[in-house]
């Protein structure tokens, strides 16, 4: 959704990039949001949750049977991603509102730490798509013990 960035940059990596990011991406929403409305950025509409060894990402997508969503895991970026079909009208039929999103999706969530890709769990149920994003044991916070000095 942003209007530039270079995620495979090492040097966007300190704090002052990371900011610019976000900066960009509040900009770039309130563009959209301008023109076309929160639809265009936001679906499908996710809750993130982390703990100290994972993250879990809720997605709603009502309508969509399983097969029709794909997700990915690359680094530290959930991308959620398909195609929701809009509902077949009879013919003379006026739209006189449609606020239900149709059409294709892609949506990025980026997490606070790398995931382990192999142990990844999707389910969806009643059209909430829940993910169990494991952090990678290199990525989990190690306990220092301090000896005393003499």
């Amino acid at each position: 959704m942003m209007l530039f960035r270079i995620l495979d940059n090492p040097t966007r990596n300190n704090s002052f990039w990371r900011d610019f990011d976000r900066l960009n991406d509040e900009i770039t929403k309130s563009i959209l949001d301008s023109q076309f409305g929160n639809s265009a950025r936001s679906f499908p509409p996710v809750n993130v949750y982390t703990k100290e060894d994972e993250a879990l990402v809720a997605a709603l997508v009502p309508g969509l049977e399983a097969d029709q969503i794909e997700i990915s895991v690359k680094d530290n970026h959930l991308t959620i991603q398909g195609r929701k079909k809009a509902e077949d009208l009879a013919e003379g039929t006026e739209v006189l509102r449609r606020e239900i999103f149709s059409g294709e999706f892609h949506r990025t969530v980026e997490l606070p730490f790398r995931v382990n890709q192999d142990l990844v769990v999707a389910k969806y149920t009643n059209g909430v798509l829940n993910i169990h994003l494991p952090r990678r044991e290199e990525d989990k916070p190690k306990k220092v013990t301090i000896t005393r000095g003499a």
